[in-house]
Formats: C-alpha cells, structure tokens, sequence
C-alpha cells in the first residue's frame, strides 16, 4: 500500500512544475529519447503553395539513446504554440510539398532503431500576427519520465 501511494505521489508530482524555455539545438528530454530543433526558417511560399500566414520550416531531430528499444513516432510529435496559447499542427501537405522542391527524406511514420538519429523537417501555417512561437513535443509518459518529473511535456522549444 505505501508503494501505491509513493508511486501516486511521483506521478502527480511529476505532472506539475514550472514549463522551461529552451533554445534551437538544446534537447527535450523523453526517457531515452532527445529531441531537438536543429533550425527553424520561414517562408512565404513553398514552390506554388502560399500559406494562409507564414510557413515555420522546422528540421527537428530525434535521438534514440535507448540500448535495445526502437522509437515510433510520427510528423505528429511536434506542434507549435504561440503567445496566447493557440496551437498550430504539421501541415502534411506543405511538408510533402517541401519535400518536391528541397528533398529530404520525409515519412508517413519513423522507427528510429536503438542508437540511431534520425531527423525530419516539420511545416507550420502560422498567422503573421504571431510573433512568438515556440515548439513543444507530445507523447505517452514513459518509466524515465516520472524519475525526471515528466519535463519533456513542460519544455517548450523559443523558434524566434
């Protein structure tokens, strides 16, 4: 019984803290997972399309530190927030479009095997009248995000 309410207690605990402000190429850390923006550009147009804003072009890298575990994961485990809290998700459509006109290897899904990097670019439509944009990560909490009080859903990535 006192195990269940010490676990309880360091799962609370571990969802509550104050969000941390990190910059392009510093890491979130995710149990055995790094992520991290490796550069951030905008553009007015990729090849034909325009964006409704402004097109936010993320490079975003994930490390797998993990000795035998593989990492799945998807163009889905970034957003971007703004200064008001509105989010803004990949858009699937202009990233393929990226990828036509400035090639890299852009997937539907990635598994990232143990010790292996892997990297992708990420679009954004943001309004211009956003000025400060920051990208954060999603994921399940994992065994290692309870040691380290789940920061990687409290770390916020400053893109401007």
């Amino acid at each position: 019984m006192r195990l269940m309410v010490a676990l309880s207690a360091a799962m609370l605990s571990a969802c509550s803290g104050p969000e941390r402000v990190i910059s392009i190429r510093q890491t979130i850390h995710h149990d055995d997972f790094e992520y991290s923006v490796e550069s951030v550009e905008t553009m007015d147009r990729i090849g034909d399309r325009l964006p409704a804003g402004r097109f936010y072009v993320v490079t975003f890298q994930v490390e797998n530190r993990a000795r035998a575990v593989n990492h799945r994961w998807g163009n889905d485990i970034a957003y971007l927030v703004d200064e008001h809290g509105r989010e803004y998700e990949n858009d699937d459509s202009a990233q393929i479009a990226l990828a036509h006109v400035d090639p890299f290897e852009r997937k539907d899904s990635y598994v990232t095997p143990a010790g292996a990097t892997e990297r992708t670019r990420l679009v954004f439509d943001v309004p211009r009248a956003v000025h400060e944009p920051y990208l954060k990560v999603r994921g399940f909490l994992l065994v290692g995000d309870v040691f380290d009080g789940d920061q990687f859903r409290r770390t916020r990535v400053k893109l401007f």
